[in-house]
């Protein structure tokens, strides 16, 4: 499975937290990055099978664009997929906001997945969705390979109890892909990390 992560969007360059608040549109920049990575996976006839997207613009529109160089459509739009639930900084962009965002993240990275971001989630329940999210798309794609477009500290967060690697310790890039070997059965998801930022 492939994850690619969206296209700078407004958000971005205000630095504002965007789970459900906030939600704002792809810049030209953003457009330009989902044109290259739509143009580079179209080169590569990965032959997709199913394309996933988070329901955050930023994400749909990206996935249109690289869904309109695959010639494939968006199969299924995920809430599960969305950007950090952040709870009460959701649409903050305040220097005390960012502070209390990385406490949070850093009690993650030392153990501490029961962390909460003030009325947002833990580690364990960011994990949950994100699995359920994984092992859905993967049951849908078959024997072909998947793509999910959607965020970039999210899947950062997750990623250690997900799959057991280390922190990767630098966040995906915007239109940026990583990849991902998804296996779900009726008993259990397992998710192991392959490539963290798949070289242009």
């Amino acid at each position: 499975m492939d994850w690619a992560r969206h296209g700078q969007n407004v958000a971005n360059l205000t630095n504002t937290f965007s789970h459900r608040v906030y939600d704002g549109d792809l810049t030209e920049l953003g457009r330009q990055q989902a044109d290259q990575l739509g143009e580079r996976l179209a080169a590569e006839d990965r032959f997709y099978t199913r394309l996933a997207t988070s329901p955050l613009r930023r994400a749909v529109q990206t996935a249109e664009i690289v869904a309109s160089y695959l010639g494939i459509e968006i199969a299924a739009t995920i809430d599960d997929l969305r950007e950090l639930n952040v709870g009460e900084l959701d649409g903050r962009n305040d220097h005390q906001a960012w502070n209390a965002y990385h406490a949070v993240l850093r009690s993650w990275r030392d153990g501490d997945l029961t962390a909460r971001f003030p009325g947002g989630e833990d580690c364990h329940e960011l994990v949950a969705r994100l699995r359920t999210a994984l092992a859905t798309v993967t049951s849908d794609a078959g024997a072909g390979p998947a793509l999910v477009v959607a965020h970039g500290a999210n899947i950062r967060a997750a990623l250690p109890t997900m799959t057991g690697s280390p922190d990767p310790g630098t966040d995906l890039s915007t239109g940026s892909l990583a990849r991902l070997d998804v296996t779900s059965t009726s008993d259990e998801v397992t998710i192991a990390l392959r490539d963290w930022t798949v070289a242009s």
